[in-house]
């Protein structure tokens, strides 16, 4: 297994804060306002037009490109806009399998100004929770606009449904290795905020506003756009396997013009200078991507 240059930060991660009334929304967390700290927001999404079952492409195919049709990663399952419905203010990827054996994934791409991607440098923060479901998995990833994997390949989270999180980033020299692999210590059953701040000098990695972990090393620097996807792990899930992936919000952040944004770093100074790994295990590692 190969790890890279991971610092890690100290203590434990800080839980989502709930909160009652309506402005919250349904996972007791607010969609943040945009702009600041040299970021300027381009995208944001909380949900709140409600589709009929499997509908969603309907009335969100202006800002969200929606896989279907074609095989999932793992290859057993297959992307379906059938499997995406908006309800309750929530994004609800119902992964389960069809009548006719087939079991259903789903992917979403959120469309900035109308198209794919485009960015060299990015904040990205998506709050979501999933059910357990025996035999899918999630992954949140930027991915290459050209489709091609030496671009880079940054997943965060990813894991098992209802199982713990992890962050995965690829090694440009070789994507079929992961240069670094960690343990968030939070589970994907609970509501939490995944974010990726992307520059060309770091990239750092936070739950709920704390930062997990940052980077120097194999940051992408060609033009990448989010994916969320979910479907089949390795091997063909249970017929009876059957659950939701939800998500409450999703923001995407571009530097301001002029502006130089960097990357957050651990709030504890002790823990920027923190060599690779230390206070974490190297975990085994399967999941959809």
């Amino acid at each position: 297994m190969l790890v890279g240059a991971l610092v890690l930060a100290a203590g434990a991660v800080a839980l989502a804060t709930t909160s009652s009334g309506a402005d919250v929304g349904p996972s007791g967390v607010a969609m943040p306002t945009g702009d600041g700290d040299g970021w300027r927001r381009v995208f944001s999404e909380d949900f709140t037009v409600t589709t009929p079952t499997g509908g969603f492409e309907a009335d969100y195919g202006k800002r969200f490109s929606v896989y279907h049709g074609f095989a999932d990663t793992a290859g057993t399952g297959r992307y379906s806009a059938s499997a995406l419905t908006a309800h309750d203010g929530v994004l609800d990827m119902r992964l389960r399998t069809t009548a006719s054996g087939t079991p259903l994934a789903g992917g979403v791409v959120p469309l900035v100004d109308g198209r794919w991607g485009g960015q060299t440098a990015g904040r990205y923060s998506i709050r979501m929770r999933s059910d357990e479901v025996d035999g899918y998995g999630v992954a949140v990833l930027l991915w290459s606009d050209d489709n091609v994997w030496e671009h880079g390949e940054v997943d965060f989270p990813e894991g098992a449904l209802g199982a713990p999180a992890y962050l995965n980033v690829h090694c440009l020299s070789d994507p079929a290795q992961k240069c670094i692999q960690h343990d968030t210590g939070v589970s994907l059953a609970d509501w939490h905020t995944y974010t990726i701040e992307w520059t060309r000098e770091r990239m750092s990695f936070l739950v709920d506003g704390t930062v997990v972990g940052t980077t120097t090393e194999n940051i992408p620097t060609a033009r990448m756009h989010l994916v969320l996807q979910a479907g089949s792990n390795d091997g063909r899930p249970p017929r009876r396997a059957d659950g939701s992936l939800q998500v409450d919000w999703m923001t995407i952040d571009v530097p301001a013009a002029g502006a130089g944004p960097t990357a957050s770093l651990p709030a504890d100074p002790a823990a920027r200078t923190l060599p690779s790994w230390v206070g974490d295990a190297r975990p085994a590692h399967t999941t959809s991507g």
